[in-house]
C-alpha cells in the first residue's frame, strides 16, 4: 500500500484528505483539486488511497485520522 504523499502531508492536511476519502472514496480527488494552495498535491494523495481495496482503506484512514487530529489537539 502506497501512502508515501499521504504520510509527507501536515496533521492538517491529513485530516483533510482523509475525511474526504472516508465520505466519498470515489469522487474524493474531485473535492480536493479545488483547494487553492494545495489541491493537486492532496487530490494525488487522495487518489493513491482511493486505489486501495476499501477494506483496507476504511480501517488505515480512521486511524490516521485520529493520529492526524491528535497532533492538531497538540497544538
Amino acid at each position: 500500500m502506497n501512502t508515501h504523499r499521504f504520510r509527507g502531508l501536515s496533521a492538517h492536511q491529513r485530516a483533510l484528505v482523509a475525511v474526504a476519502v472516508l465520505l466519498d472514496g470515489l469522487e474524493a480527488t474531485i473535492y480536493l483539486q479545488n483547494d487553492a494552495l494545495n489541491g493537486e498535491g492532496l487530490a494525488k494523495a487522495a487518489e493513491e488511497l482511493c486505489q486501495q481495496e476499501p477494506n483496507l482503506r476504511m480501517p488505515l484512514l480512521g486511524t490516521e485520522l485520529r493520529q492526524a487530529l491528535s497532533e492538531l489537539e497538540g497544538f
